[in-house]
């Protein structure tokens, strides 16, 4: 016969061996249970992670940019010529949100719901320094559709431009690109820089009668129904008519701040080219 010694012992064994086993199988469980559900929700990340993100500031205007659909191809950002030196700051800039491509591209571009929308450039030279300026509206296979010389005054600052409603209008689900081409004079030679700001335009559709409703309602719920519904051109063309109300700039800074153009939310806007 054993004694009870020898079956402490074993008892001992077995219960260690048991623990091992045991903790032992959540683990591997856990392993083959993450394998075979890719999908399933990870826990949260540590409180420091979430704390550094930001968070969405209240009563902001946010611009809610939509899905790239056929956007056509960016294009290689521009830089000085001639040996006229340029920074950012003192680039010709239209005021449209930018996506930038894996290969190095940039794409200005938004949407509209309007046949004559408004295009919006920022202009940082004096108007002595301008030799020239053009408007140019080409469609998607480059063809110039409407182009007018401009008569500017009273830059630098931040320009507005309309196509008139009987020179053309946008068609419903076509692209469109436009320019402004300026010869800047960077020298007491008389040498000029070729600068030009470039950006897309599509127009979108909207549903019969939705248009009459939208007008009824006022200005900056106007804009917050087109901006976060991604249509850039409508959106920014309501703040800035709200804009002109007294005190009422603060949407016209956010839309601008939400879209990385918040560096141009102080600078005035100016009568140009009507």
């Amino acid at each position: 016969m054993f004694g009870i010694q020898y079956y402490r012992q074993i008892f001992k064994l077995i219960f260690a061996v048991s623990l091992v086993f045991i903790s032992y199988i959540p683990v591997k469980a856990q392993t083959v249970n993450n394998q075979s559900q890719p999908n399933k929700k990870q826990p949260k990340n540590p409180p420091r992670q979430q704390n550094s993100r930001k968070k969405p500031r209240k009563n902001f205007v946010y611009f809610r940019q939509p899905q790239r659909q056929g956007t056509p191809r960016g294009t290689r950002p521009a830089g000085s010529r001639q040996g006229c030196p340029i920074s950012e700051k003192q680039q010709l800039s239209a005021l449209v949100p930018l996506t930038k491509e894996t290969s190095g591209r940039e794409l200005r571009w938004g949407l509209t719901t309007k046949a004559n929308p408004s295009f919006w450039f920022y202009v940082p030279h004096r108007l002595n320094s301008i030799n020239n300026a053009k408007f140019s509206l080409r469609n998607r296979q480059n063809k110039t559709i409407y182009e007018k010389e401009l008569q500017l005054i009273n830059t630098p600052g931040i320009i507005r431009i309309s196509v008139p409603d009987n020179a053309i209008s946008l068609k419903v689900g076509e692209w469109y690109q436009y320019y402004l081409f300026m010869d800047i004079d960077c020298s007491s030679k008389g040498v000029y820089r070729k600068e030009f700001a470039q950006a897309w335009v599509k127009r979108e559709a909207i549903a019969s009668g939705f248009e009459t409703r939208l007008e009824k309602i006022s200005l900056r719920q106007r804009g917050l129904f087109y901006a976060q519904n991604g249509i850039w051109y409508d959106a920014i063309m309501s703040f800035a008519k709200l804009k002109y109300e007294p005190g009422r700039n603060t949407e016209w800074n956010q839309i601008l701040e939400s879209v990385g153009l918040g560096r141009f939310s102080q600078v005035r806007v100016i009568d140009c080219c009507d």
